[in-house]
């Protein structure tokens, strides 16, 4: 199993270094991939010293991540040069010209947002005044005179800077073609997932083969239900995301979610909860119908499955059983059961409030980008230690969210706050996040 892990370990860094990272730098693609390999190649070579059952000492676990992320950062700085010219989805416009840069002046009234100076970046052209009017409707005002004058050319940001005043941002548009075949990649993964979750999981929770089929399309019921629930929580806004793809993993429990890629930013932090919401809500449904019918046809054992771990868990456990279920007896789940209890899991991972996770969508739209960043931060550290303290399942989570970037990807319009009726709704997301983490208060064994 662990040679397996490391054969997607090597395909997925292939693919990152070789779409992105090898544009970044002159360094040999090569050798950038060799080194985020790093920790995978020292696993490997224990493994096959040692075999699997050793357990690797911590400063070989530790030390060849943090070597592996000096030596890529070193590798990018010192690649030297102009990078390797990149694909011509990720050109952008030239900056803009003398003449242009009057046109845009024209593109802010007066009595809308009077422009103070222009500030060219790079590619990037920041605009910087003081707000008249409602946030919203200054967006509206200057956006509609930036694609009257250039069309779709640039992207239109709103964002708050210190003190009390905002500026726009005008960022060339990388308009990227859909794949014409990424419906394959798609179904490829999501058949891939269904093996993962049925020989690797069923047999790990001692569901046998023919009810292993049940488990695995019940998972996978879980994830299917929250990718309709965001399309359809982002249908108003005319965003459209590509396939979703079923992300399997080699070990337990099978597949850790699905990634459908957003190519375009969201018109403001309304579409953040509106989405997540949405997701969350449709895959919370399923997976609350799975696990309610699959503890109706379980049974009590002791030494079974502990509903104590989570607060959510345990809840509907006693509501299906009752009195029945005491503290120290357990449950001989039913494979629909386990798919319930996994696919709240999963909902709980998407939960984690970091970057672009739905939890992170959450964050940003309720306290703002650079708050859910810093918050993004000190969740990753809790995970952690709530991993390695009291929940073992956690465990595998909390080393992989360190690899996610903490900042949320940017909206639109960023100024305008939420209405009350999302801040609930995005307040009772992230609380059903803590109900499913979390285990019944008194039961918080010490794990080592």
């Amino acid at each position: 199993m662990t040679w397996v892990a490391l054969g997607v370990l090597a395909v997925t860094t292939f693919l990152l270094v070789w779409h992105r990272v090898r544009y970044l730098s002159r360094t040999p693609w090569w050798l950038l991939w060799l080194v985020l390999m790093l920790p995978g190649l020292v696993v490997g070579l224990w493994v096959w010293l040692h075999g699997e059952q050793t357990l690797m000492p911590a400063l070989w676990v530790v030390a060849p991540f943090l070597l592996s992320g000096l030596f890529i950062l070193l590798l990018l700085g010192q690649g030297g040069g102009v990078p390797q010219p990149p694909p011509p989805w990720l050109r952008a416009p030239s900056p803009l010209t003398p003449r242009e840069l009057s046109q845009l002046r024209q593109c802010f009234p007066w009595e809308v947002y009077p422009l103070q100076r222009i500030d060219q970046q790079g590619e990037v052209v920041f605009c910087y005044g003081r707000l008249r009017v409602q946030a919203a409707e200054a967006y509206q005002v200057v956006a509609a005179q930036i694609q009257a004058r250039w069309g779709q050319r640039f992207w239109l940001f709103l964002e708050p800077t210190a003190g009390a005043s905002h500026r726009f941002a005008l960022v060339p548009r990388r308009v990227r073609s859909w794949p014409r075949y990424g419906w394959l990649g798609a179904l490829g993964c999501l058949a891939l997932g269904l093996g993962t979750t049925m020989t690797v999981t069923a047999p790990y929770l001692g569901i046998t083969a023919p009810l292993g089929w049940g488990y695995g399309l019940g998972v996978l019921a879980v994830l299917a239900a929250r990718e309709v629930g965001q399309w359809w929580g982002l249908r108003a806004y005319g965003i459209r995301r590509g396939w979703p793809w079923v992300l399997p993993l080699p070990v337990w429990p099978g597949v850790l979610g699905t990634y459908g890629e957003m190519p375009v930013p969201l018109p403001h932090r309304r579409a953040l909860v509106d989405g997540a919401v949405a997701g969350v809500g449709l895959g919370l449904g399923v997976a609350l119908a799975l696990l309610a019918w699959g503890l109706r046809h379980s049974e009590l054992a002791l030494g079974g499955f502990r509903p104590q771990t989570s607060l959510l868990v345990w809840v509907m456990s006693r509501w299906v059983w009752g009195e029945a279920l005491s503290p120290t007896m357990g449950l001989q789940l039913h494979p629909l059961a386990w798919a319930g209890v996994v696919g709240l899991g999963l909902l709980a991972v998407q939960l984690t409030p970091v970057g672009s996770l739905d939890g992170g969508r959450l964050l940003h739209g309720l306290l703002g980008r650079q708050a859910a960043q810093r918050w993004g931060w000190v969740t990753k550290g809790l995970i952690l230690l709530l991993g390695w303290q009291i929940q073992p399942w956690l465990r595998l989570w909390g080393v992989l969210v360190w690899l996610l970037p903490a900042l949320p990807p940017p909206v639109l319009e960023e100024v305008t706050e939420l209405d009350a009726w999302r801040d609930g709704l995005g307040v009772l997301a992230l609380a059903l996040f803590l109900a499913i983490i979390l285990p019944v208060p008194g039961f918080w064994p010490r794990v080592g």
